[in-house]
């Protein structure tokens, strides 16, 4: 279709209802077309005597309805056809191979708004096609894929988060960069060379029934020799429709649990189409400040739950690993997969916010931390505390995650450790007490092993050889690998 004339047909409004009608249409027919092709092998084996079977004339009339429906469309403009086919047949966006299970579904399910744009960039040989765009108060999700025959696009990347891509938003004589939410999703074809992306940035809902362009800026470029870019602009001028924009829904719940020896406060849950929202607050959650007066985070003990059971697949991005605990929300008895490609969102202050797939029945939404607690995510449910875990028996757990076993100290090696802490506040001023030792190291280059009472942590100091570490312990009065606890 020439540019000129699809830029002049999708200036015509096409009111909300009928394209939800036309859609639903097609989907209908669809369905029905494959019950018709199901009964068509029993008809065939009736008598010529017996009636046509009366859902063949239930067919029939449906198609017209959704025949005449998609005319109707058509006579407007031709892209929402084009568009209400493609939600149809769209298997590359609500495929696995995009680790966003909200773009997923709303592919899956026709919404937002089709857009059908190709723009050439003839500098580096590169098609893209912007797909649908999606927008709520919180989130746009932009849909692109991008191919070449000339431009091996492996490590081409339009990445907002880290990368030095950015997208801006120009309205009439205003300009701005908007910002990211989360990574984004991405997908590499090595057999098409071509990138299928879902760029995730902050909402665009304000601008709705206006006229805006957006420009993707840079492309990022990442090899094993570091990171690079290609200098380009990818345009994008459409008008945001109503059908782009959907609603969130805020409950406000202030639900108080404990994990770990932590509390925690779910304050609100946010519904929506591209996704399910718990905002959180807790006494680890907050940024600290050492005592130069630098600010710095820990990573709460409930963000590394929530993130106990993600993985890692280059073909798939995030996904879960079912053997592993987590966070998840439980919905109509099954469970609801967090977006871990969002797992960088920020709240305000000291809130930490976990993301989800979207729910249809929001009411008997459940939060599942690991087995000790469930918080319903409704006003009227009560929280569920079926676990309390213990200092010592949580630092076992974390250290047996490690592949370490701890065993108390004897009264000989407590003294043996007094005498080390009271030079050792002298040489670092780190707060730290033993909490037992090492078992079955003793052979190893390990001197010692720490783990953090704030997020969790367990790290190691290491020497370079098994006769060295030994050494050095011996120097220190210490006849043992210890284990300490850091306040911090």
């Amino acid at each position: 279709m020439n540019n000129h004339i699809r830029r002049e047909l999708e200036k015509i409004e096409i009111p909300d209802e009928l394209h939800s009608r036309a859609r639903l249409g097609v989907e209908i027919a669809k369905a029905e077309f494959n019950e018709r092709s199901q009964t068509t092998v029993k008809k065939n084996k009736r008598s010529p005597g017996r009636s046509q079977n009366p859902k063949k004339h239930l067919y029939k009339r449906l198609s017209i309805i959704a025949a005449a429906l998609l005319l109707i469309a058509s006579t407007l403009t031709f892209t929402p056809v084009i568009a209400a086919i493609q939600e149809v047949y769209d298997k590359i966006f609500s495929s696995k191979h995009i680790d966003d299970s909200g773009v997923r579904n709303a592919v899956i399910s026709g919404d937002g708004q089709m857009l059908d744009q190709t723009y050439t960039d003839e500098k580096h040989d590169i098609t893209v096609h912007f797909e649908r765009v999606l927008t709520d108060d919180k989130e746009t999700k932009l849909l692109l894929t991008y191919q070449s025959e000339k431009t091996d696009l492996k490590d081409y990347y339009i990445d907002l988060f880290e990368g030095v891509s950015s997208i801006n938003l120009i309205v009439g004589s205003e300009k701005r960069k908007l910002k990211n939410v989360g990574w984004g999703s991405r997908y590499y074809d090595s057999k098409e060379n071509k990138v299928v992306s879902a760029l995730s940035f902050e909402s665009i809902k304000d601008y709705k029934g206006k006229n805006i362009r957006l420009e993707i800026d840079q492309l990022t470029i990442y090899k094993d020799s570091g990171r690079d870019s290609v200098e380009t602009t990818w345009p994008l001028e459409f008008t945001i429709k109503p059908v782009a924009v959907s609603e969130r829904k805020t409950i406000e719940l202030n639900k108080t649990f404990t994990y770990k020896r932590e509390t925690y406060t779910v304050i609100r849950v946010e519904f929506s189409k591209l996704e399910t929202r718990v905002v959180v607050t807790g006494s680890d959650t907050g940024i600290l400040t050492d005592d130069n007066g630098t600010e710095y985070e820990v990573m709460s003990k409930l963000e590394r739950q929530f993130l106990n059971a993600r993985k890692t697949s280059k073909e798939y991005g995030y996904g879960v690993n079912e053997k592993k605990s987590g966070v998840f929300i439980k919905s109509e008895g099954k469970k609801v997969e967090p977006i871990f490609s969002k797992g960088e969102v920020e709240g305000e202050n000291d809130e930490y916010i976990m993301t989800f797939a979207p729910v249809k029945k929001q009411k008997d939404c459940i939060l599942e931390v690991g087995d000790a607690v469930d918080i319903p995510l409704n006003k009227s449910g009560k929280v569920i505390q079926k676990k309390v875990e213990d200092e010592k028996s949580e630092m076992e757990v974390l250290l047996a995650e490690n592949g370490y076993t701890l065993v108390p100290l004897s009264e000989e090696e407590e003294e043996e450790m007094n005498q080390y802490l009271e030079t050792f506040p002298k040489e670092l001023s780190i707060d730290r007490k033993a909490i037992g030792k090492l078992k079955e190291h003793e052979s190893s280059k390990i001197i010692d092993v720490s783990i953090s009472e704030r997020s969790g942590v367990i790290s190691h100091a290491e020497a370079s050889t098994a006769e060295e570490a030994k050494k050095i312990r011996e120097e220190n009065g210490l006849s043992f690998i210890p284990i300490y606890l850091n306040q911090y």
